[in-house]
């Protein structure tokens, strides 16, 4: 596939304090949002907006062909170490994940992860993916362009959330003093032939702006449990 990449560093100092407390109200339910449910989250909510990353390309009898899903069907890659040591990525998905709010979206994300931890993923589970998130942030990458697969649209990439690495060895109280906040650098490796840059990079600025707190992002997110 014909890709291109955008790239975004975003500060993530207010989706860490707003994941704090959506978590700080949801422990007493033995529940937790983590920072890739709200990041997934915010994908799907700026999909909404940027229906072209969703798109697929397709020929048929040798013509091109641009697919509307007419929904986000958000895969999610899971790494998985064996007994052996050896690794595998799998890749399940929530299919129509723009018509749910997100305490449907969260069970739904919780329980494909489940079924990948216990292997009882079955076919379906891999079906209708038009957009993927992977996360090799949690390894410590810094970014990374990864491969775009048959019929999808668009794969997101989330690095390390970290401070600047000028600031990674200074003190609390000197990061605090001057503002300094973690970043974090997402990508977006998209297919060429049916989505152009300034769509990607306006998507990946419309994610930034939703984590970044705009359009009651995370009042949405708790009103969906009925937090205040």
């Amino acid at each position: 596939i014909p890709t291109a990449t955008s790239f975004r560093t975003l500060a993530v100092d207010t989706l860490d304090a707003k994941r704090k407390a959506l978590n700080g109200a949801l422990s007493e339910r033995g529940m937790k949002v983590s920072f890739t449910h709200l990041i997934a989250w915010a994908i799907v909510e700026a999909a909404k907006d940027w229906r072209a990353m969703a798109r697929s390309f397709e020929e048929r009898d040798g013509k091109p062909n641009v697919i509307d899903h007419g929904a986000v069907n958000l895969g999610i890659a899971v790494d998985i170490e064996k007994k052996d040591g050896s690794r595998s990525l799998m890749v399940p998905c929530i299919r129509a994940a723009d018509q749910a709010d997100f305490k449907a979206f969260h069970t739904d994300y919780e329980d494909l992860i489940r079924k990948t931890r216990e292997n009882s993923l079955t076919a379906d589970d891999f079906q209708g993916t038009n957009i993927t998130l992977t996360n090799p942030g949690g390894l410590g990458t810094v970014a990374s362009v990864p491969r775009l697969m048959s019929g999808q649209g668009t794969i997101i990439a989330t690095g390390s959330i970290a401070y600047p690495p000028e600031w990674a060895h200074a003190a609390p109280e000197r990061l605090k003093a001057v503002g300094v906040s973690k970043v974090m650098t997402m990508t977006s490796t998209y297919d060429h032939r049916i989505i152009q840059g300034a769509e990607s990079g306006s998507f990946l600025r419309r994610i930034d702006q939703l984590l970044s707190g705009g359009d009651n992002f995370y009042e949405g997110v708790a009103a969906a449990f009925g937090i205040d």
